[in-house]
């Protein structure tokens, strides 16, 4: 009796055994298919958030993802408008020039006599109170009209053609001149004219030059004529700019 009861304990020791393991299993699996399920899920809300899905999680991180798209796209924006803004104004700075139109390079207009068109004589240009002056008159001999602008050159040269002195330019003088340089329309025949003062008083202990003639260049230009006067060269000689007419002054 004793036998077999401890036999049928021994069995329904190892019949519990062999259930335990069973529900061990069983359980094992459901963990396994727990997480798998969860798995799953977090897989499937990690691409639902790429595709832009609103879900817990996924939608923070598509939000995230489209912020930063965005901030990508206002970067290029921004980035080739700068571009663009520069190249705008360095082609304008580039292109940006001085000077006006129908100016020649010496500040005059742009229809400057040539030296054919002019003609160079002199005439008297009185005297007082120890100035002697002699008027330089421009004539235009073309058929076209030019025009004259600014101080004739003149220089006293010896009876071997060397400079000994340079007429200083101003506006005005003690026998005349003008108040403003200004351009001189010359038409066909018209005349424009400039005034040359010297003067015969010596000053202090220099002497007074001697010359020969003077040479003439008119404004302008670069050819010179010989003239072959002379005005008294004490202290210097003074040229005054072109005006209209033959008289070598304005005022």
């Amino acid at each position: 009796m004793t036998n077999f009861v401890s036999k049928r304990a021994a069995l329904l020791a190892a019949g519990v055994a062999a259930l335990g393991l069973s529900l061990t299993a069983c359980g094992s699996g459901g963990s396994t298919a727990s997480a798998g399920a969860a798995g799953a899920p977090a897989a499937g809300s990690s691409v639902a958030a790429a595709a832009g899905s609103v879900t817990s999680g996924g939608g923070g991180t598509a939000q995230q993802t489209g912020a930063q798209t965005s901030g990508g796209g206002r970067t290029g924006s921004t980035g080739s408008g700068s571009t663009g803004t520069k190249g705008t104004g360095g082609s304008a700075s580039g292109t940006a020039q001085a000077g006006g139109p129908g100016m020649s390079a010496g500040g005059g207009p742009g229809n400057g006599c040539t030296p054919g068109q002019v003609s160079v004589t002199s005439a008297d240009g009185g005297a007082g109170m120890g100035h002697q002056g002699v008027v330089l008159v421009f004539r235009n001999t073309s058929s076209n009209g030019c025009s004259l602008y600014g101080y004739p050159g003149v220089a006293a040269v010896d009876a071997s053609g060397k400079q000994v002195d340079q007429a200083q330019r101003t506006l005005n003088g003690y026998l005349g001149g003008a108040q403003s340089v200004t351009a001189v329309q010359l038409a066909p025949g018209a005349q424009a004219s400039a005034l040359l003062e010297g003067d015969d008083v010596p000053s202090g202990n220099k002497p007074c030059l001697t010359y020969a003639s003077l040479l003439v260049t008119p404004p302008g230009t670069k050819t010179s004529t010989p003239l072959g006067v002379t005005v008294a060269d004490c202290d210097g000689l003074q040229v005054h700019p072109v005006v209209t007419g033959a008289s070598g002054s304005a005022q």
